[in-house]
This record gives C-alpha cells, sequence and structure tokens, in this order.
C-alpha cells in the first residue's frame, strides 16, 4: 500500500478509510440486525469490489437472491476476482479505520459486529446521492449475505478464491 503522500488524489479522496469504512459499517450493521449475528469476516473483502464498481452497484437489489443475481447478471463478474484482490488493501485500513474508532468489534471468533459502546452512523448527514447509494447497496449486500448460506458458497458464487 503507497502512504498517503504517494497516493493519487482521486485513491486518496475516494477510497479513503473513512468513506469506505462508512460502507463496511453499514452492511456489518445491516447484516447484524437482520441475523442477530457477527459478521463473518472473510466476506469484508466482497463487500467493496461490489458496492465501488457503479456498473454493479446500479444492479444490485437484495429482493433478488444472490444466485439468481448472478446467474442474470454474470458479465460484471468479469474482472471481479481481480477487483476484489485491488481493493483488499483499501478493505484492510477501512476495516482498522473501524476498529481503532471503536465502530466495530472483532469478536473472540473472528467476526466483526458493531460496537454497542458507539454512537449509529447518520444515513443523510454529510451524504450526496451517490454516498447516499452506495450506504444502501451495502444494506442490500448484507441481506444477501445473511441468506445466501456459508461464507465459502458466497465465495465460490463470486468466483473468488480466498
Amino acid at each position: 500500500m503507497k502512504s498517503w503522500n504517494m497516493r493519487t488524489h482521486e485513491v486518496a479522496f475516494l477510497l479513503n478509510p473513512a468513506f469506505c469504512g462508512r460502507v463496511l459499517y453499514s452492511t456489518i450493521k445491516t447484516y447484524n440486525d437482520k441475523t442477530c449475528r457477527a459478521f463473518p469476516f472473510p466476506l469484508i473483502y466482497l463487500i467493496l469490489p461490489l458496492v465501488l464498481h457503479k456498473e454493479t452497484r446500479i444492479n444490485i437489489n437484495s429482493r433478488t437472491q444472490l444466485q439468481l443475481w448472478i446467474q442474470r447478471y454474470p458479465q460484471l463478474l468479469i474482472d471481479f476476482p481481480q477487483r476484489a484482490r485491488e481493493l483488499v488493501p483499501i478493505t484492510n485500513e477501512s476495516v482498522e479505520f473501524l476498529l481503532q474508532t471503536g465502530k466495530v468489534l472483532l469478536t473472540p471468533n473472528g467476526e466483526l459486529e458493531i460496537s454497542p459502546a458507539s454512537k449509529t452512523l447518520s444515513k443523510t448527514k454529510f451524504v450526496d446521492a451517490e454516498i447516499s447509494e452506495c450506504l444502501k447497496k451495502g444494506e442490500h449486500i448484507a441481506k444477501w449475505f445473511a441468506t445466501a448460506g456459508k461464507v465459502e458458497t458466497i465465495y465460490i458464487e463470486l468466483g473468488v478464491r480466498p
């Protein structure tokens, strides 16, 4: 990972840990609320490649099961493994940011959950239409993951190897 002063302005502004962490937080919170379980850590690496890719984000809809969505939009997953691999450092930075700020906790089982001691992040404060869409699609992804089965199954369906 390049140091901040070596990153292009676009990468520094668009892929900063606060923004990406906010998307991850939204997904983790929705998953925790829907399932009453902690978020499986390996799934954290699939969120940003789905949400940040605009064409993919536009087509995400939790009313359609993940497996059916994959069958309808296979073209969106052509470069998904590469996107996921490239966003691993950004995801790591974002998770680290969330852990350091106390917004999420790492459970003894290595899963993520929203910290009960932290205030819930606003869905509307400092948010424009595109950010709002990213947060909403993160929630859709949480609903997919909540009903899609095992972590391994989700990885296989998306064509990614851990």
